[in-house]
């Protein structure tokens, strides 16, 4: 049979604390306390209101590797009791990614029953002569040793007294106003039910009860109970029955030693003090006193109200440290008796050399990236535990690195020239020792931090503090299965890089990480190991909302700038971002850069190969996921320098606005100087263009000058002298000369009615003067080359309307016939 299900539990089914909603991550049902015989099972169970990554159990705070059912939200754990190495206090401790949240404990017992003490139902005689009409109380002990506690049943001549006889909460059973027929042997025993074992006490009291005896003082059968235990909000029955000859008189005073009057809170009847719904001012001292015409008696008892703890007040939910930094957190509980207060980390005991813990006070000095995830603070007194839960965010240490350019800055403006020509007139041997010192010393890189991305992979990340020290070559990562013997990874990582994808994973295993570095000196040294990870199994829940990647601009050619926007969440903030890059000509894996802080939205990807174009994505991350990826953005690189003058060193692909938001211009100040550039440029182009054409507006304006001459208006004027002609060629008008297939012009009697030209254009006409002229004012040569005029035909001259022909038909012609051959004269 399997006791689980009738278990009385010891400490109290322990409460969540207010604040566990507030995470939005809390347990819908926590494992109880159970006791249970050898040989038997029992089954923990464990929820929570939403799906985590694993769910694991712990056995006296250290970790139970036992099966256990899962689901993505439950947890269900039966346990084989052997032997006492299986009892104790169990927890579950639900993981969801690098961070743990731990339930409340649950304890283990074994059930016992040892033999009664020494304690009878009589202190001194086993007969006892009572006069009828007293009330006495009957208490024979308790067992030694019983969990859970005994039941204790009274007999009367062997046979057991009714349910309805009243029981004091110490476990004493009154008779009532005892008459006669009450008379007999009284003995009790007592009950383990879930051992299914009775032990009979072996002392018995015998009561004579008869309707008078001699002359007694109130006294009473055994000393009754000095102290009670009672928790808040629950009812007491205290006893207090003494016997007497005559029957004596009791009355109760309260804390404040006032007479107590039976009302809604207590109830008074013979022998029984009842106190209903509990508080905490409840408690205090009681006194009985009973007395007759022979004496006096009085008894004094504690009262103690217990509560169940609970925290008043504790940590923020939502805790944002800087790495390096301090911060002190507070828990403030109450309950009776007054609770212990035990932090958690991450589902464990803090014990950690940077974290000070004094009572209710926790302070996190020197605060690591480990550090971040669920800190939790237990109240707990022997009612049980009640905990508060908040999130602990790191913000990482930004370290910035200046690109060459910057580099090149500093060293030209920054340095003072007294330290120039310190620098050149110090020499010595200390110079060179400090030298060789820091060029040799191997700066390891940090201690790794892994997100999850997949079931079977995960995300690895570090730094390099800044130093003198050597140059790194490349790094190599490895990791290994907590147990297990160290892999390490195929790829050298280029120097830049500080992030790195491991794959083929097994998932619902725990994991480690570290960094090893490679030299200029060939040699190498690892990094400290990273925190234990468990990689959970199923589908990333993919929460986090991808940065919106706004623009991709060439730096040089090298360098891309990307620009991206991401609305914070304060719910769910991210650590920082994943940059993914690779050339668009190939079809390989991206390389990974990071960038921490959620606030950056400027980075520069180095490196790059000249005249390239390449793909590039982001993702948002935090210690438990990452997001979808953003869009894809295609951006080339400018093509090589023809020359260059230096190499620049390496520098971490970091923009200085990490550290500063107010430094993003110096990221990006290569981007503006080559927008100056082209201005620059364009500037000077339009300038030429200007000047050209000032220039051939001038040469215009001279050669207008030069048509008004003296001897072109002669001429002019000669020509003036002839009517306008109907003819392909040419038309004379006041002196102007129209060059193409012109139609005859209107006289003054057309009344303004005239054809436009066709637009053909002519061969030019030569005129000169003709010296064979017999009038000179008529003497003018005009001549042309027949055989080259394609303008307009003499049938389409003739087929122009009349009104469009000043002239009359009559008028003769003065050009020689079509087939002419020889120049025409005028």
């Amino acid at each position: 049979m399997i006791y689980w299900e009738i278990f009385i539990p010891i400490l109290i089914i322990l409460e969540f604390s207010r604040n566990t909603s507030a995470i939005g991550i809390y347990f819908t049902r926590s494992p109880e306390s159970l006791v249970a015989p050898l040989h038997d099972e029992v089954v923990f169970d464990c929820t929570l209101n939403i799906n985590v990554d694993n769910i694991k159990w712990l056995h006296n705070s250290k970790d139970f590797i036992h099966p256990a059912v899962h689901t993505n939200s439950n947890s269900r754990l039966v346990v084989k009791v052997e032997s006492i190495a299986e009892t104790g206090d169990y927890q579950c401790v639900a993981t969801i990614g690098a961070s743990s949240l731990a339930s409340t404990a649950a304890t283990l017992s074994l059930a016992t029953l040892k033999e009664f003490d020494n304690r009878s139902l009589s202190s001194s005689e086993d007969k006892l002569k009572i006069t009828a009409g007293n009330t006495v109380a009957l208490n024979c002990g308790k067992p030694i040793q019983s969990d859970p506690p005994a039941l204790i049943q009274y007999y009367r001549n062997g046979q057991p007294l009714l349910r309805t006889t009243p029981v004091s909460s110490a476990g004493s059973v009154l008779l009532k106003n005892i008459q006669s027929e009450q008379t007999g042997h009284y003995t009790c025993s007592a009950t383990n039910n879930i051992l299914s074992q009775v032990i009979n006490l072996s002392m018995s009291l015998y009561l004579d009860v008869r309707s008078s005896h001699a002359a007694l003082s109130p006294r009473f059968i055994s000393k009754p109970s000095s102290l009670y235990v009672a928790q808040k909000n629950s009812n007491v029955s205290i006893e207090c029955a003494p016997y007497g000859e005559p029957v004596p008189t009791v009355k109760w005073l309260g804390i404040h030693k006032n007479i107590l009057m039976h009302d809604n809170k207590t109830n008074i009847e013979s022998g029984l003090l009842t106190i209903r719904n509990l508080s905490i001012e409840d408690s205090g001292v009681y006194d009985c006193i009973a007395e007759n015409i022979h004496g006096k008696i009085s008894h004094s008892i504690t009262l103690q109200v217990q509560e169940m703890p609970y925290v008043k007040n504790g940590p923020s939910e939502s805790l944002v440290i800087n790495e390096g930094s301090s911060e002190t957190l507070k828990c403030e509980a109450m309950g009776t008796p007054p609770p212990k207060i035990i932090w958690y980390l991450n589902g464990k005991p803090v014990n950690d050399s940077n974290i000070l813990v004094k009572g209710n006070i926790l302070t996190l000095n020197n605060t690591h990236k480990y550090h971040a995830g669920f800190i939790q603070c237990f109240a707990c007194n022997i009612l049980g535990c009640s905990y508060w839960a908040a999130m602990i965010q790191v913000n990482p240490k930004q370290i910035t690195q200046l690109t060459s350019q910057q580099h090149y800055y500093e060293d030209s403006t920054t340095r003072s020239p007294q330290r120039d020509r310190k620098d050149r007139n110090h020499k010595g041997k200390g110079r060179k020792k400090d030298k060789k010192k820091k060029g040799n010393e191997m700066v390891p890189p940090s201690q790794p931090n892994v997100t999850r991305l997949t079931e079977n992979s995960v995300m690895v990340r570090w730094f390099v503090p800044p130093n003198d020290g050597l140059q790194i070559r490349f790094f190599k990562l490895q990791y290994k299965e907590v147990g297990g013997s160290w892999n390490t990874s195929s790829d050298d990582i280029q120097m830049h890089i500080r992030c790195y994808q491991v794959d083929k994973l097994l998932p619902d295993r725990d994991y480690v990480f570290k960094i090893a570095a490679v030299y200029s000196n060939d040699d190498n040294k690892s990094g400290p190991t990273s925190k234990r990870f468990f990689l959970s199994k199923g589908p990333p829940n993919r929460s986090l909302i991808p940065p919106t990647l706004v623009s991709a601009k060439a730096v040089d050619s090298t360098s891309i700038l990307l620009e991206w926007e991401y609305l914070n969440s304060v719910l769910a903030p991210v650590q920082g971002f994943y940059v993914y890059y690779r050339a668009t000509s190939t079809a390989g894996d991206y390389t990974k850069a990071i960038v921490d802080g959620q606030d950056t939205r400027v980075f520069v990807v180095t490196h790059l190969t000249p005249d390239t174009s390449y793909d590039l994505k982001l993702q948002s991350f935090t210690v438990h996921e990452a997001s979808n990826f953003s869009a894809i953005l295609t951006h080339k690189t400018f093509g090589e320098p023809k020359t260059s003058t230096d190499t620049p060193k390496w520098t971490d692909n970091v923009p200085d606005n990490v550290a500063n938001n107010n430094n993003v211009y110096s990221t990006i100040g290569g981007v503006k100087s080559l927008y100056v550039l082209l201005g620059a440029v364009a500037a000077v182009i339009g300038a030429i263009i200007l000047l050209i054409f000032f220039t051939v507006c001038i040469y215009s304006k001279r050669l207008s000058s030069h048509s008004n001459s003296p001897e072109l208006n002669k001429s002019s004027e000669a020509v003036s002298g002839l009517e306008p002609l109907s003819m392909n060629g040419f038309a004379l008008k006041n002196g102007k000369m129209i060059n193409g297939c012109t139609l005859p012009m209107a006289s003054e009697n057309t009344h303004g009615h005239t054809h436009p030209p066709n637009g053909y254009v002519i061969h030019p006409i030569n005129i000169t003067s003709n010296p064979l002229a017999p009038d000179a004012k008529n003497a003018i040569e005009i001549s042309y080359l027949a055989n080259h005029n394609n303008n307009c035909s003499e049938s389409e001259i003739n087929s122009l309307p009349r009104r469009a022909m000043p002239l009359p038909l009559d008028t003769p012609r003065t050009w020689h016939s079509k087939d002419a051959k020889d120049e025409n004269y005028v």
